[in-house]
C-alpha cells in the first residue's frame, strides 16, 4: 500500500498524539525500506527511528515488518519488540511491551492475521500463526498457533474462549 494510505487508516484507530507519532515514525520507516524516499530521506528516516522508537518509546521496530493498514499502538507502542521477518495484517492492536519473535527449530517468525489483538507483555514466538480477529491475552506466552476468533492466554497459552460469532 502507500504510505499516504497507511497513515490515514492507521490514524483512523490512533487517537492520541503518541500513538500516532509512533505509527508515522513506522510508516516512514517501512516507506524507506521499500525504496520509496530518496537516498537523504532515507538517512534522515533512519535517524528519526532511532531517536523517536528506539530513544523516547524504546520500541524496536523495523521498517521491514511487513503490515497491513489500521495498525493501533496504544500507549505509543511502548516497550515493542518485532522480529523484522513478522508479517502482521490489518486492523492489528498491539499492546505495549509485546514481542513478535523467532522461535522452533526452524527459527521461524509469527503472522499476526488481520484484527487481531495482542495484549500488554505477551510473547509470541516461533512459527505461529495468530488466526483473523483472535486476542492474546496479557503476559501471555504463545508457541502454537491461535484459532481465528478465540482467545488465548497463560503461560504457555492456552484457550480460555473461542466465540464464532462475536465482532471486534
Amino acid at each position: 500500500m502507500s504510505l499516504k494510505f497507511d497513515l490515514q487508516s492507521d490514524f483512523k484507530v490512533n487517537g492520541r498524539l503518541l500513538d500516532r507519532i509512533t505509527v508515522t515514525v513506522f510508516r516512514i520507516n517501512q516507506a524507506a525500506q521499500r525504496g520509496k524516499l530518496r537516498k537523504v530521506k532515507r538517512v534522515l528516516a533512519k535517524a528519526l527511528d532511532a531517536a523517536w522508537m528506539q530513544g523516547i518509546v524504546g520500541a524496536d521496530m523495523p521498517g521491514r515488518v511487513k503490515c497491513g493498514p489500521g495498525l493501533r499502538l496504544p500507549h505509543g507502542g511502548r516497550g515493542i519488540a518485532i522480529h523484522p521477518d513478522v508479517v502482521i495484517g490489518s486492523d492489528v492492536a498491539i499492546f505495549p511491551r509485546v514481542m513478535l519473535g523467532r522461535g522452533g527449530p526452524k527459527r521461524s517468525v509469527p503472522q499476526i492475521a488481520n484484527g487481531a489483538t495482542i495484549y500488554t507483555g505477551a510473547v509470541v514466538v516461533g512459527p505461529v500463526l495468530v488466526g483473523e480477529k483472535a486476542r492474546v491475552g496479557a503476559n501471555s506466552t504463545v508457541s502454537r498457533d491461535v484459532a481465528p476468533r478465540s482467545t488465548v492466554q497463560g503461560v504457555p497459552a492456552m484457550e480460555v474462549d473461542r466465540a464464532t460469532t462475536w465482532a471486534k
